[in-house]
């Protein structure tokens, strides 16, 4: 070879200016390729949670209230139809419902059925890059298992709140006429609360018409002139009401459902102690009065206290001393004891002497305190209405501190409440049926297993 020719020859053989571009060639396959099994390994992680969805879905289809009614063939059934049908929709998914889903559901008779169900599937996601080397699917599979036990012995304690604030009319057309009377009659913002004040005889004690020379307070002019319903009439009638609900969904469910009652304001007041029948509860109702006062900031006349008339401590106190301190199961074995569930029915706002004036959202450590012990709390919130603190103390020191956007109240309300517990109303809700929606939950039995 000439001398020219082999000198460029090693200096070509030398040269390093092309290497990155080589290494780039040669590592650019590699690199598309494990991209591409990135992509095709998180579609087959995305179709795994989809499809162990709807396992869970397909598993508790078969021990909803109404399948308890059927067959246990056609709990299957209709388990196996809401499977393929969610299934069908999943793009990327190789599955044949008739080889590669299982669904099994068995009925053990006893006092109750006690049905369990397990789902099982197995099925490819399909590769988009993968293929390429020959791996054309990637496997998924899983299991979702579902019990419907028999329904629980369940002790519910009821504590309502029995303070001036549950006096608001139960409309918001009630609350306008009642707020129209004071003001025309007394002057000044007027009042959406029929306060029941018992110093009618000699003064004014926060009341605004005369009825025979003699001042009448705001209920007077709330049930008499105006004929309206209060929020703790509702509230009475749903307790009421609720015992007849309790009664047939017992006899329904095969379970035994007992209440305890109480109701507080500046203290806790005991009405039923111990927990007995519903229809003992139902006659009991009417005991859960509202909170009777001598004067605007007088419960007691002659003694000041800054209309400090909802102890939440003091509830929740009173309501532990009353609450067993270990809950049975409620199964019907011998020893066992019911479940046991706090139903609190309340407006939320905390006013109370307890060390120094505490105003806004309930406390929660006491809640806790109770939760501790495994007893569940149900709360339904007749919700602090924003318009009703309408007078000028109301308005800067509820209203704007805890009512305006965001509200401090239901916050709270719902920390209490045990998880799918928390259920509010508002101003012109049906309160019984709320109430009655709410034990539906806590005496619901259906879960996943697995």
């Amino acid at each position: 070879m000439p001398l020219p020719t082999l000198c460029r020859f090693r200096a070509f053989c030398q040269s390093q200016r092309g290497n990155a571009l080589m290494i780039f060639a040669f590592a650019l396959g590699p690199m598309v390729m494990g991209t591409g099994m990135v992509i095709d390994y998180s579609q087959a992680a995305r179709l795994q949670s989809k499809m162990n969805a709807i396992a869970d879905a397909a598993a508790l289809s078969s021990v909803t209230k109404p399948m308890m009614r059927v067959s246990a063939s056609t709990a299957r059934q209709q388990a196996i139809n809401l499977f393929k049908g969610q299934a069908a929709s999943l793009n990327g998914l190789v599955f044949d419902p008739n080889t590669q889903l299982t669904v099994t559901v068995t009925d053990n008779a006893g006092a109750t059925i006690n049905r369990q169900t397990t789902v099982t599937y197995s099925a490819t996601s399909k590769n988009y890059f993968g293929g390429i080397l020959g791996l054309q699917a990637i496997a998924i599979g899983g299991t979702s298992s579902s019990r419907s036990a028999d329904a629980p012995n369940i002790d519910f304690y009821l504590l309502v709140d029995s303070s001036p604030s549950m006096a608001i009319p139960a409309t918001t057309a009630g609350i306008a006429a009642m707020i129209n009377a004071t003001k025309s009659q007394g002057g000044g913002a007027g009042c959406a609360f029929a306060c029941h004040q018992t110093s009618t005889t000699t003064s004014d004690p926060g009341g605004t018409k005369k009825v025979n020379g003699v001042y009448v307070d705001n209920y007077y002019i709330a049930k008499t002139d105006l004929n309206l319903k209060l929020r703790m009439d509702l509230v009475q009638e749903a307790v009421a009401d609720l015992t007849d609900v309790a009664t047939a969904t017992a006899a329904e469910n095969k379970a035994k459902y007992r209440f305890a009652m109480s109701n507080f304001d500046i203290s806790y007041k005991s009405v039923l102690a111990a927990p007995t029948t519903p229809s003992t509860a139902k006659s009991s109702a009417s005991s859960l009065q509202l909170l009777t006062v001598c004067r605007n900031n007088q419960a007691v006349c002659g003694v000041n206290d800054n209309d400090q008339h909802t102890n939440f401590t003091a509830a929740f106190t009173g309501a532990l001393a009353n609450l067993p301190l270990v809950p049975g199961s409620g199964s019907n074995q011998p020893g066992d004891t019911p479940q046991a569930i706090l139903f609190l029915i309340t407006d939320g706002m905390r006013d109370e002497s307890s060390g120094g004036r505490k105003l806004g959202p309930i406390p929660t450590a006491q809640c806790t305190q109770i939760k501790s012990r495994g007893i569940r709390i149900a709360v339904l919130y007749t919700e602090y209405l924003y318009e009703a603190a309408n007078d000028s103390w109301s308005i800067s020191n509820v209203r704007n501190p805890y009512l305006a956007a965001p509200e401090k109240i239901s916050p709270a309300l719902a920390s209490c409440a045990s998880p799918d517990l928390f259920y509010k109303v508002t101003t012109g809700d049906d309160i019984s049926a709320s109430l009655a929606a709410l034990f539906q939950k806590a005496v619901s039995t259906a879960r996943l297993t697995q």
